[in-house]
C-alpha cells in the first residue's frame, strides 16, 4: 500500500498530461485484471459449490471426508499469510499466478464443504442477496466524495470489538446454548466486511489518501474476493437452512 502518486514539477503543461494520463491507463488496467481475477476465482468456486448441489453420491461423500475439509483451511490460512506478509512473493510472477490457484482451490473446497450443509433455496437466496449489496457498495465506493481509506483505525477498532463479541459468542453458545447471539455476531460481520469491501475498492480505484501499488494485482483481487465470500458466509449462517 502507498500513498498516492506524487505531483510532477514539470513545468511543461503537456508532460504533465501526458503524465496524468498514464497514470490512469496504468489504473484503469490494473482495476480491470483485478477484476477480471476476481470473476476467474468466484467461477472456480461456484463450480465447486454447484456439485454437491446436483449430485447426492458426492455430497454423501463430502459429508464422509471431513478431513479434506481441515486440510484446506490450513492451506488456506498458510497461502493467505504469505501472500498478505511477503510482499517479494505476491508481486514475482509466475510464483504470484500459482499461490493465488492454490488460494482460490483452498476457499473453493472450504465453501464447497460448508454449502453442502445448506439446502439450495437458502444457498442461492443468499447468492442473491451478496450479489446485490456487493453490487450497491462497489457503486457507492466509487461514486461517494468520502475518503474511506482514510477511516482504517476506526475499521480496525470494529474488527477488535466484533472479534471480542464473537468469541463470547462463541461462548454464551456452548455453555448457555444462546444460539441466537452467533446470528446477531454473523449479521454485524457481514455489515463490516462491506465496510471493507468499500475500503478495498477505494484502494484499488486509488486518488485517495492510500492506494494500492498497480503491483499488487494479486493481494488485491485476494482482498475482494475475501470481502464478498465473507458476505455470503455470513449471510449463510443467518438465513442459511439444513437440508
Amino acid at each position: 500500500m502507498e500513498q498516492g502518486y506524487g505531483a510532477t514539477t514539470n513545468d511543461n503543461p503537456d508532460a504533465k498530461y501526458n503524465l496524468h494520463f498514464s497514470n490512469q491507463s496504468v489504473r484503469a488496467a490494473f482495476v480491470r485484471k483485478v477484476f477480471t481475477l476476481v470473476t476467474i476465482m468466484f467461477a472456480i468456486t461456484g463450480g465447486f459449490c454447484v456439485i454437491p448441489m446436483v449430485s447426492e453420491p458426492f455430497r454423501n461423500w463430502v459429508y464422509d471426508n471431513m478431513w479434506l475439509y481441515l486440510v484446506a483451511i490450513v492451506v488456506f490460512l498458510v497461502v493467505s499469510i504469505a501472500l498478505t506478509c511477503c510482499g517479494n512473493l505476491r508481486r514475482t510472477f509466475p510464483t504470484n499466478i500459482i499461490l493465488l490457484v492454490i488460494f482460490t482451490l483452498s476457499a473453493a473446497v472450504m465453501t464447497m464443504f460448508i454449502t453442502a450443509y445448506y439446502n439450495v433455496q437458502s444457498v442461492l437466496i443468499c447468492l442473491c442477496i451478496t450479489t446485490v449489496c456487493s453490487a450497491s457498495v462497489i457503486v457507492y465506493s466509487i461514486k461517494t466524495k468520502s475518503d474511506l481509506t482514510s477511516k482504517m483505525g476506526i475499521v480496525f477498532m470494529l474488527s477488535m470489538v466484533l472479534f471480542s463479541f464473537g468469541m463470547f459468542s462463541l461462548i454464551f453458545s456452548l455453555i448457555f446454548k444462546w444460539y441466537f447471539l452467533y446470528s446477531v455476531y454473523s449479521g454485524l460481520a457481514a455489515l463490516l466486511m462491506m465496510f471493507y469491501l468499500a475500503l478495498d475498492v477505494q484502494l484499488l480505484m486509488g486518488g485517495r489518501k492510500y492506494e494500492l501499488s498497480p503491483e499488487d494485482y494479486i493481494f488485491a483481487a485476494m482482498e475482494i474476493f475475501l470481502d464478498i465470500l465473507n458476505i455470503f458466509l455470513m449471510l449463510l449462517n443467518i438465513f442459511g437452512r439444513g437440508r
